[in-house]
């Protein structure tokens, strides 16, 4: 994925001050540091949280955005301050710095959106006491994520159909929480994240499972699986696909796991995020298996289902144990 970085802006929002303080200049793009954590944060913001959807023609946020490549930095603070005065309206809300970046993919026109929470670290101050330097100890609290973090909310949108991926959190408002930036600042319904859809079919899996004896070991390792290929196929979760392989030639139990599926909050073939097939790799494309004695495995897919490698055996007393075969070499990995 190649980003083409256009411009950048960082504006602060310290909430014990009470008013944002805008930057009235962009960030320097020609400063390797800055490009390398503005493009590895909009990277991030792909993941398997991210929920993904379609920004209204009419929305006041679109209203604010549009002709940002043409007037960035006015276009941003006035994005900004819409942000703002939602989220100040929040008991438990941090304060943060908001980045706005300007970026082409594809040679496509995005824009990012992405909340810096602050979070606290001990630095040196140097300081002047009776005419002799004095090097202090101090706390700063407005201490910025790393570039490896994830970012703590965030989004990117494309200026061409519009179409968004979001990553957010639930803050208080009026002692409830809300997921107040989709609900509030971009008034969008996004479709489910793959880890919420996942939850979904897990837990219809499960209570299936349970109503035909289905054995819930074998049943989540064929829903992982499922979703991997699934996910790998066509970028979503097709989930017809998923139960025609986790209940194979049980048709009853599909019917059933369909209807218990139609009835949760799953959403099928939901809009792809952008690394859907990166964060499959990651997420699904390993079985990961704990044992009741404390042994832990984890087992690529392609490994799982071949015999020639690795078996699994139901003893006469109820146990399991498992076999491993055609092993050339072991290493222990500290």
């Amino acid at each position: 994925m190649d980003i083409y970085l256009k411009s950048a802006i960082l504006h602060i929002i310290d909430r014990e001050t009470g008013t944002p303080v805008f930057s009235a200049k962009e960030l320097d793009l020609t400063t390797e540091y800055i490009r390398v954590y503005l493009t590895s944060k909009i990277t991030k913001l792909s993941t398997a949280q991210t929920k993904t959807g379609i920004l209204a023609e009419e929305s006041t946020f679109v209203d604010k955005m549009r002709g940002i490549p043409n007037d960035f930095v006015q276009k941003s603070q006035q994005l900004a301050q819409h942000w703002y005065d939602v989220y100040s309206g929040s008991e438990d809300a941090p304060s943060a710095d908001v980045l706005f970046i300007l970026y082409e993919l594809d040679t496509v026109m995005h824009l990012a959106m992405i909340k810096l929470n602050y979070k606290e670290s001990y630095t040196h101050y140097v300081d002047y006491e009776d005419e002799a330097v004095y090097n202090k100890l101090i706390i700063n609290r407005a201490i910025l994520p790393s570039k490896s973090q994830k970012p703590d909310e965030g989004m990117t949108v494309n200026l061409d159909t519009l179409a968004y991926e979001l990553l957010e959190k639930r803050y208080e408002f009026s002692g409830e929480k809300v997921w107040y930036f989709s609900e509030k600042v971009i008034e969008s319904q996004p479709a489910p994240s793959i880890e919420e859809n996942m939850k979904e079919i897990k837990k219809a899996v499960k209570r299936i499972g349970k109503k035909f004896n289905e054995d819930e070991f074998e049943l989540i390792a064929s829903v992982k699986e499922a979703v991997y290929e699934s996910i790998e196929e066509t970028g979503t979760i097709d989930n017809e696909q998923v139960a025609e392989l986790v209940f194979k030639e049980n048709i009853s139990a599909r019917m059933a796991y369909q209807d218990e599926v139609n009835e949760s909050k799953f959403v099928d073939k939901t809009p792809p995020v952008r690394e859907a097939r990166e964060i499959s790799e990651k997420k699904f494309g390993k079985q990961k298996l704990k044992m009741s004695n404390g042994i832990e495995l984890i087992v690529p897919l392609e490994v799982y289902r071949n015999g020639d490698l690795i078996e699994f055996v139901n003893n006469p007393d109820g146990t399991v144990s498992i076999v491993l075969k055609n092993i050339e070499k072991i290493s222990n990995q500290l």
